[in-house]
């Protein structure tokens, strides 16, 4: 039904009615008027009624863009966004449960969530254990839970693969726990408690709520919950032409119990033969593979350490070879230079020049007139070759032509060990002035008095 019959009906207005045709019996009780009144009445009604209807749905068509659709879409992300919101609320914590997790080259379970610390979630797993003890077991003597290991699976499996120990792995289920005896007959028991008394035996535990237990689950087809496993390495013997070899090391389950058990069943048999039978069966093999892992673990130190003392070595020759290199480019600077500094000292002409006197190290005072546009480093310079004696006379010093000098003397720097400071007030170092102009330095122009000290 159109929105404008729709309308047209609850406003009483009905489709027009078309009369019989006219007949002989037009003038009797309740016969229809004349020809031409019918036709005009009816030419009128046909008007005002197409009129009505055209104008009531152009009326409905409009109500319909305007409220109608805009309500309908409002409602549908209305919903959706509500759906969204519901599903982040309240199942933001099942939905972490399937995060994403990798595997490492061993094909142990790595979690990729490393939003959650696994310290606090081995707390807050063995929190909900110890919520579980019933007064009896908080007050016998002794440990009432065995000591589970405090960090995340991995390392767990990381210690059990690189050191050679058992593990046990304890999961749970806390949203379909189906029943709690292996807590309360095995987990809690003393007997078993006992096993964690040889420190090459360890325990960790989680929930599903842990995404790592998850994995965990799934990697050891876990069927039944609550789920107690002893996981260790293991290696066959193969034939080959050089006679029996064996595999390599890879951990494998090697006992386990989940879901329940009956009350007729004897719990510390159990453990005997499920568990304590195991150890003592692969513990000798296991001890094969530690000595195997040590003395593996030792070669590869001692490879470390040779090779740390080879680059070591090999720094202090590099080190030794760039020192000569230096020297050697240090002393062809210094001969390259002593030309312009003994023309220097005999050139006698004081036109824009500063004249310095410089008190050496050994006592003895010498005055130079340097030119304003030198730099202060070149009197760290003359000062260098004088010390070295380069500007004595008679001092033969290797020649250096000036292609050489243009390709390695553009930046060089001499590492100077003395200073220079002017003693008249203010005292100043000339250390941190070297790239000034003399002519911009006051204590050195146009007079100026510097003494030469060690640093």
């Amino acid at each position: 039904m159109s929105v404008s019959n729709f309308l047209n009906r609850i406003m009483g207005r009905h489709q027009p009615y078309n009369a019989l045709p006219n007949n002989s019996n037009a003038n009797l009780p309740g016969a229809f008027p004349g020809e031409e009144q019918v036709i005009a009445n009816g030419n009128r009604n046909n008007t005002n009624s197409e009129a009505i209807n055209q104008w009531m749905q152009w009326v409905g068509n409009w109500f319909n863009y305007l409220l109608i659709k805009p309500i309908i879409i409002f409602l549908v992300v209305s919903f959706r966004i509500l759906a969204k919101f519901i599903n982040v609320l309240y199942f933001k914590e099942k939905n972490n449960h399937y995060s994403s997790i990798s595997n490492s080259e061993d094909g142990s379970p790595i979690s990729s969530n490393h939003g959650h610390d696994p310290i606090d979630k081995v707390n807050k797993f063995v929190r909900d254990l110890e919520d579980n003890l019933t007064p009896g077991q908080l007050a016998q003597e002794g440990e009432y839970l065995p000591p589970f290991y405090q960090g995340s699976y991995t390392q767990a499996l990381y210690m059990t693969t690189n050191r050679a120990k058992f593990l046990f792995v304890y999961l749970t289920n806390p949203h379909n726990e189906s029943s709690s005896i292996i807590f309360k007959k095995i987990v809690t028991n003393p007997n078993f408690i006992s096993l964690f008394s040889n420190q090459d035996v360890i325990i960790w535990g989680g929930d599903l709520t842990n995404p790592e237990a998850y994995q965990l689950a799934n990697s050891l087809n876990v069927t039944r919950f609550p789920f107690l496993g002893l996981l260790c390495l293991t290696r066959t013997t193969t034939m080959s032409p050089q006679g029996p070899v064996k595999t390599s090391p890879k951990i494998s389950l090697i006992s386990k119990v989940q879901g329940g058990f009956g009350d007729e069943l004897d719990v510390n048999q159990l453990i005997q033969n499920k568990f304590k039978k195991k150890i003592a069966k692969y513990e000798e093999e296991l001890s094969l593979i530690r000595l195997e892992l040590r003395d593996k673990f030792m070669s590869q130190v001692l490879l470390k350490q040779q090779d740390l003392n080879f680059q070591e070595s090999l720094a202090k020759d590099i080190a030794k070879k760039n020192a000569k290199k230096l020297q050697k480019l240090t002393e062809q600077y210094l001969a390259y230079n002593a030309e312009r500094f003994r023309k220097l000292k005999t050139n006698e002409n004081t036109e824009s020049r500063a004249r310095i006197a410089i008190k050496l190290k050994d006592g003895s005072r010498t005055t130079v007139h340097f030119p304003i546009d030198w730099k202060v480093d070149d009197i760290y310079l003359f000062v260098e070759l004088t010390n070295g004696g380069y500007l004595e006379q008679g001092f033969v010093t290797a020649t250096v032509d000036n292609a050489f000098a243009e390709a390695n003397f553009q930046d060089f720097k001499i590492d100077y060990k003395f200073k220079l400071s002017s003693p008249l007030p203010p005292r100043t170092n000339l250390d941190g002035l070297k790239d000034q102009y003399i002519k911009d330095v006051e204590c050195v122009y146009p007079n100026g008095l510097l003494i030469v000290e060690d640093l």
